[in-house]
This record gives C-alpha cells, sequence and structure tokens, in this order.
C-alpha cells in the first residue's frame, strides 16, 4: 500500500523571498541552440532503440 501525500508546505519570508528571486533568474536564462540540437539527437537515438526492441 503506498504511502499518502504530504501537503507541500507554504513558502513564507526570506524562503519566499529566495523562491522568487530564483524563478525569475530561471526564467531569464535560456538554452543555446547547440544544446537543444544535442538533447533531440540523443532522444532520437533513444527512440529508435526502443522501436527495434518491441
Amino acid at each position: 500500500m503506498a504511502k499518502p501525500i504530504k501537503i507541500t508546505p507554504v513558502l513564507k519570508g526570506q524562503d519566499a523571498v529566495n523562491f522568487h528571486r530564483n524563478l525569475k533568474t530561471s526564467d531569464a536564462v535560456k538554452v543555446s541552440k547547440e544544446v537543444l540540437v544535442a538533447i533531440r539527437k540523443d532522444a532520437d537515438k533513444l527512440k529508435s532503440l526502443f522501436k527495434h526492441r518491441k
């Protein structure tokens, strides 16, 4: 039997400020096209491996 999921605590005070600051900075960071191409190439390799195993 699975354990019940605990309720996520509410961020208060400095934790909330830090969370929002980190959220804004992470939204501003963009992934380069080279990284995206590499990720897509690796994903295609994985897809081809799983297609042949059926």
